[in-house]
């Protein structure tokens, strides 16, 4: 059975070190600059609502509407 590479967030997950030159970094800066573009909508959002739409895309999951989150909202990629 062939080798199946893991993705490099999965690495990343499991603590693994990424080096700058490995082949799958770049999705480390797509994945960054996406945030980036999504991080400056949530903080130009103007309801409740809004932000919790914006928020559940950057982290990819659904944000229970009893959370709230008061913007400016910063985050790093950890």
């Amino acid at each position: 059975m062939g080798h199946i590479e893991r993705v490099i967030f999965e690495r990343m997950r499991d603590g693994d070190s990424i080096r700058f030159n490995d082949h799958q970094y770049p999705k480390i800066f797509e994945a960054v600059s996406r945030t980036i573009r999504l991080s400056a909508a949530l903080n130009i959002s103007t309801d409740i609502d809004q932000i919790s739409d914006r928020l559940s895309e950057i982290i990819g999951a659904q944000i229970d509407r009893s959370t709230w989150v008061f913007i400016q909202f910063y985050a790093n990629f950890g």
